[in-house]
């Protein structure tokens, strides 16, 4: 895996950049003694601290490489939500094309699956694999291809949470609960399937992720009855 592929004199130009647009904004919005740095995050996150008029961003730095606008629209809608309340959404369609961009990915996907500590970084179990999986239901009709989605197998044997994605770094993760030969190959797919479902979705920041329309999608699924009673007689079960 490889780190963002920025040399040390342009990641200080970035974090200049990002200081100045922060600092530029932010006195337009009233605040005098303002802070933004780059962090290293291993979600796609922002956070502040605020006192008086004085502010503290710590900005993800997946965001190293956007463009100047995008990073302004970034900076506005943090301090819309600063000053509003988290009910105000912070991507503009502009940020929203930059980070579903094939740019964005390919300068952060390795970065996050480089932190993301609970994957084995491998579509093969120890008894399904993954790829096979998605293929599967590539042939079946049920997913779009999707060339740029990583799957990989956890390290922890979770029973509740046996599946999540990052829309964003297109990475799935399926718990190593289903990989063992008590469990059929189906209940795996059909976990895969839902994220994927995720992923052809893209970022949806103002719409719910599993409504009434995403059910139904979901129950397209040939086995998704069997898929759920497995899912649920497997979180019963005692570790």
């Amino acid at each position: 895996m490889q780190d963002i592929t920025c040399c040390p004199g342009e990641t200080f130009e970035m974090s200049t950049e990002l200081a100045d647009i922060f600092g530029s904004i932010g006195r337009e919005q009233g605040y005098d003694d303002i802070v933004a740095e780059f962090t290293p995050y291993k979600e796609f996150k922002s956070s502040w601290r605020r006192s008086g008029r004085s502010v503290r961003f710590q900005i993800s730095d997946y965001m190293i490489g956007a463009d100047r606008g995008v990073l302004e629209d970034f900076a506005t809608s943090l301090y819309r939500r600063l000053d509003r309340g988290p009910c105000r959404s912070i991507y503009t369609p502009r940020l929203v094309t930059w980070l579903m961009s094939r740019e964005f990915l390919a300068q952060n996907q390795a970065l996050y699956l480089k932190r993301s500590r609970n994957l084995t970084l491998d579509h093969r179990g120890k008894v399904h694999d993954l790829q096979d999986a998605y293929l599967s239901l590539r042939d079946q009709g049920l997913v779009r291809d999707c060339p740029d989605a990583v799957f990989n197998w956890t390290r922890r044997r979770n029973r509740m949470r046996v599946g999540y994605c990052s829309v964003l770094m297109k990475v799935i993760a399926v718990s190593s609960i289903l990989d063992q030969p008590s469990v059929p190959p189906f209940v795996s797919e059909y976990v895969l399937y839902h994220e994927l479902l995720h992923i052809q979705d893209g970022l949806r920041p103002d719409r719910r992720h599993h409504g009434p329309e995403f059910r139904d999608r979901e129950h397209i699924h040939p086995r998704w009855k069997e898929s759920e009673e497995w899912l649920r007689r497997l979180a019963a079960q005692r570790a």
